[in-house]
């Protein structure tokens, strides 16, 4: 056997070759062309096809012919051009349709909240911002604008919010002429209720001062928790003053307060970041002289806040203006009047001339408390009977049960005037009665003596009345199974036991009648005013 020498070619499978040659020719398509051509096989693989995906024409696609003839032809192809039109058109969503009367409103509520002038309307660049916003919309005239408001507190004033949350609004903004007496308050008030249909729907009837009915109508207990404070700090003035002083002589220069708030970080550790602040003193020490405090002072002090702050945690649940507060009553006067008698039997003698200053005053405002709010207190699901119970046993030990009798015997009185209602109604609320009686009573009110004998001998046992205060359940549980109830506790939940809340609606830091609406008809003021109210509120 003779070995091949080194130029004889090694025979090779044919299939081998041609699969081999087929992948060395095939090239890869980079040109953009092929995004809107095909190619085409055909029997003769050296004649190469491609045909346009637009009008279907069939081009040779030889290696050698190129791509230039293929790009002519997609330039020129007339499907092509009709098909690609849409290329230029931005595919976007639908827009809104433009709705001229929300947009009205719109301006009418940036006219209201923002407290601009309806001439704002007719200016160029308010007219050049909204026709960028829309090309649909029509410049409006100043008294247009003043239409649209009138409009829109004529909308707005038909709402009604059926929830528990507490709604408060102004409905009503009006010049009064002289004599300024109740009886042109009074019209004016009726005229009110009257307009808006809600003249035999009032439960109560909040005024600033009545200097005609001083016995006939409960005062502001804000106002009257300024005054007991007032009263006992007066005989506190020498060690109040003291420490005034003392802030002033620290704040007067930068070098004095930086070395008090360094020696108060680094020696004592207290925070640092709440800072000294000054309270209003009619007396000014022109000299900012320091006067020192005794140690047994600076422990009168101590004690005196600790005291003063059932005073200042009260105050703030009176001003709350966000949710009912006729509930809280009870509780906020029964705090303060237990914090009096227990000051005075305790040991530190030098509060006693204070608290006796104040106990004057509460006594003359407090001295009764008032039946219609502590009825609320009772339908407060928390508290309920057993509370109000306690609070007086605490007061006035064995005859507490007079004044819960009292308090009972009239809230049996509004009971019967809401089921009288009712019953002339259709309710919707019908099997309300079918509740069961094994519920436990408040947890949190278990510390107290139960209550259930008591009320066997006061009211029938099938009644679903003494059924609620027997029970442990929430508001809307109650607005479900006691009807008639649950409309009686709407009603003295929403009664104002402060006016902090009513005056500052209009303290907005501005005044409420400008120098520009000034010149503005009264009904067309009363619509932004109100408007401007029922904007913030929601």
């Amino acid at each position: 056997m003779t070995m091949a020498s080194s130029n004889t070619p090694i025979p090779v499978d044919d299939e081998f070759n041609e699969y081999e040659s087929a992948i060395k020719r095939q090239k890869s398509t980079t040109s953009k062309v092929w995004d809107e051509m095909t190619k085409l096989e055909c029997e003769n693989k050296n004649d190469l096809k491609a045909q346009c995906n637009h009008c279907k024409t069939i081009f040779s696609s030889k290696s050698s012919s190129g791509t230039s003839h293929l790009r002519r032809h997609l330039n020129s192809c007339l499907k092509k051009v009709n098909k690609d039109i849409t290329q230029y058109i931005i595919a976007t969503q639908p827009s809104p349709k433009f709705d001229a009367d929300e947009c009205r409103q719109a301006i009418s509520t940036f006219l209201v909240c923002g407290k601009h002038s309806f001439r704002i309307v007719e200016e160029p660049g308010f007219r050049y911002m909204m026709r960028i916003a829309s090309l649909n919309f029509k410049n409006i005239t100043r008294q247009t604008a003043a239409r649209d408001v009138l409009k829109y507190y004529a909308k707005e004033r038909d709402h009604v919010d059926k929830d528990w949350k507490l709604q408060k609004r102004i409905i009503r903004f009006r010049a009064l002429f002289p004599p300024y007496d109740g009886l042109n308050i009074a019209d004016e008030l009726v005229l009110c209720l009257s307009q808006w249909g809600i003249d035999k729907k009032i439960f109560s009837i909040t005024l600033d001062n009545a200097s005609c009915l001083k016995n006939r109508f409960l005062r502001c207990c804000a106002h009257i928790l300024n005054l007991i404070v007032k009263a006992g700090l007066e005989l506190t003035d020498d060690v109040f003053c003291k420490i005034r002083n003392g802030i002033r002589y620290i704040k007067k220069s930068r070098i004095c307060r930086e070395r008090f708030y360094d020696v108060t970080d680094k020696s004592f550790h207290l925070n640092v970041s709440k800072k000294l602040r000054q309270d209003v003193c009619g007396q000014q020490d022109k000299d900012y002289q320091m006067f020192a405090l005794s140690n047994e002072e600076w422990r009168n002090v101590a004690i005196l806040c600790k005291f003063l702050k059932v005073f200042y945690d009260v105050t703030c649940v009176f001003f709350c203006s966000n949710y009912p507060m006729a509930n809280l009553y009870f509780k906020g006067v029964w705090k303060v009047h237990k914090l009096l008698i227990d000051t005075i039997k305790g040991p530190y003698s030098f509060l006693t001339p204070m608290v006796k200053q104040m106990q004057e005053k509460f006594n003359k405002y407090w001295a009764e408390y008032s039946l219609i709010l502590s009825c609320a207190a009772i339908l407060d699901p928390r508290y309920k009977l057993n509370y109000v119970q306690y609070c007086f046993n605490t007061i006035y030990g064995i005859h507490a049960s007079d004044f819960v009798e009292t308090i009972l015997s009239n809230l049996r009185l509004f009971f019967d005037e809401y089921v009288k209602k009712s019953k002339s109604m259709s309710s919707s609320l019908a099997g309300s009665s079918n509740v069961s009686d094994k519920n436990p009573v408040d947890s949190g009110l278990d510390e107290h003596n139960d209550n259930s004998a008591y009320f066997r001998g006061y009211f029938d046992e099938s009644d679903d009345y003494k059924r609620y205060l027997n029970k442990s359940s929430t508001r809307s549980e109650n607005s479900i199974r006691y009807n008639e109830l649950s409309f009686l506790a709407r009603d003295l939940l929403a009664i104002p036991i402060s006016i902090v809340a009513s005056e500052s609606a209009f303290s907005m830091g501005k005044k409420v009648i400008t120098p520009l609406r000034s010149s503005l008809k009264p009904k067309t003021v009363q619509a932004v005013v109100c408007l401007d109210d029922w904007m913030r509120a929601k």
